[in-house]
């Protein structure tokens, strides 16, 4: 089992690398760059110059190459400095000292620096590790709340097959099923949020809960994107559940169970 585990992760990176090669070359046939959202004030030599300093210019493979030391090597450093500097309180280092790479095309050593957000001015994988403990919580609940339904709806649909809960769940599961998030949490938002005002429209990542008040707040703000992702999971396991529950409601070590006197609802349950 070890030995099969390690396989995978080994066969794991080539796949994973082929998959960002792809998204990067996608970004790169999209239309616009950074320089769209500049102000039409900025001349043209100048807009030249910040796309140079972006590295904009250069050929595609040197641009994957360096996205490939920035994400595996330059933001790993930084992390680990982050943890050093928690532990054996240490200084920060310069990010000019962080790491080196090799220019393909000169093959000059040369620094790296942090690949920086440029809507927020600010590194994007800090921006990211910010937002991760709160991403995991809202998609661990979602995944949470979509099973402690899902299972229940499947079972009950398998057990009352093409009854008028069955079909109505099958249709439910359906529409849920089909529609995108991107689609039902906006729809929330306009019902719950815009004509209602029940539930806030915008979520807080950098909101902390340390008292009755704030859990409050943490909860309300959290019941639209938990739902909605959610929905999804909902449809997806409660399919499953059903698929499987009706393949097994005719096997013979149910008849079994039957023919024995077992309750109805230990056959089914357990």
């Amino acid at each position: 089992m070890l030995t099969f585990t390690i396989r995978r992760l080994l066969l794991s990176i080539p796949t994973l690398l082929f998959i960002s090669l792809v998204i990067f070359l996608l970004l790169q046939l999209a239309p616009g760059d950074p320089m769209a959202q500049v102000p039409l004030t900025v001349p043209p030599e100048v807009k030249q110059k910040m796309r140079e300093a972006l590295g904009l210019g250069q050929p595609i493979y040197v641009q994957y190459y360096k996205w490939l030391i920035q994400f595996f090597w330059v933001e790993p450093q930084v992390f680990i400095d982050w943890a050093t500097r928690d532990t054996l309180l240490l200084g920060w280092l310069p990010d000019t000292h962080l790491s080196t790479f090799v220019d393909p095309d000169t093959g000059a050593v040369r620094p790296v620096q942090r690949a920086i957000s440029w809507q927020t001015r600010s590194p994007i994988m800090d921006i990211v590790i910010q937002r991760m403990p709160q991403t995991l919580w809202v998609v661990g609940l979602s995944y949470i709340v979509g099973i402690l339904i899902a299972i229940p709806i499947g079972i009950y649909s398998a057990y009352r097959h093409y009854s008028l809960f069955d079909q109505a769940g099958t249709f439910v599961t359906m529409v849920g099923f089909s529609i995108p998030p991107f689609f039902t949490g906006p729809l929330l938002i306009v019902i719950f949020s815009v004509s209602l005002g029940w539930l806030p429209s915008i979520y807080d990542t950098t909101h902390v809960v340390t008292d009755w008040a704030s859990f409050k707040v943490q909860f309300m703000q959290m019941i639209m994107p938990v739902m909605v992702l959610a929905l999804q999971t909902t449809a997806q396991i409660s399919r499953y559940m059903r698929g499987a529950m009706l393949d097994n409601l005719n096997q013979d070590y149910v008849r079994t169970a039957r023919a024995k006197g077992l309750k109805e609802t230990t056959v089914v349950l357990v």
